[in-house]
């Protein structure tokens, strides 16, 4: 059951990235671009991982290395589709709200993990950690609307 939860989870992003792109392709003909461009290599990447776990493929350098620049591509034309769509429309308020938030859960992940009390929250605690700081790379690419000047 396990070697099939990657490729769900891709299913699911290609899905998203192409249901962005059928809703933005009136309104917002890049985003809608850059998004079939996400989808198309959330597929590629899909087949590619069906494919290791089907032919049990050993995980060596050469089908490792393109695997993790196809989801640092993917990772960026998240992080681009968020900006485009995002920046420039949230209040400075809620935009604070989000940093906040990212800052609290990178601190509650690294209690979590660095808890002298039991060794069972680290998994927990590094899961915070972790999905934090990708909230924050993300994050860090949008920018609010500018504060009005009295």
């Amino acid at each position: 059951m396990s070697e099939f939860i990657l490729p769900l989870i891709m299913l699911v992003i290609v899905a998203f990235w192409f249901v962005v792109a059928y809703l933005t392709r009136k309104t917002n003909p890049g985003s809608s671009r850059l998004a079939v461009r996400g989808g198309i290599l959330a597929v590629i990447m899909c087949f590619a991982l069906a494919l290791i776990v089907a032919l049990q493929v050993r995980i060596t350098a050469a089908v490792a290395v393109p695997l993790f620049v196809a989801a640092i591509l993917e990772f960026a034309f998240i992080i681009a589709l968020t900006a485009r769509t995002v920046s420039g429309r949230i209040s400075y308020r809620a935009f604070m709200v989000g940093v906040l938030t990212i800052i609290a859960g990178i601190l509650i992940g690294v209690v979590l993990m660095f808890q002298p009390i039991s060794p069972k929250p680290f998994n927990l605690g590094f899961d915070f950690v972790l999905i934090a700081l990708l909230a924050f790379n993300i994050w860090s690419h949008v920018t609010p609307k500018p504060r009005e000047q009295n």
